[in-house]
């Protein structure tokens, strides 16, 4: 029953800790897709 517990925790913390991940790089690519188109048009 605790080795299911805590195999349970691992895979929550792992799932968390994708999602994070995920999160960041994509909001990174979204920023750094955003900068360039804002260029032209402060030029």
């Amino acid at each position: 029953m605790t080795r299911v517990s805590s195999y349970l925790g691992i895979v929550s913390w792992m799932y968390l800790h994708l999602r994070v991940d995920v999160h960041f790089s994509s909001r990174t690519q979204y920023h750094s897709l955003q900068t360039p188109s804002r260029y032209p048009l402060s030029y």
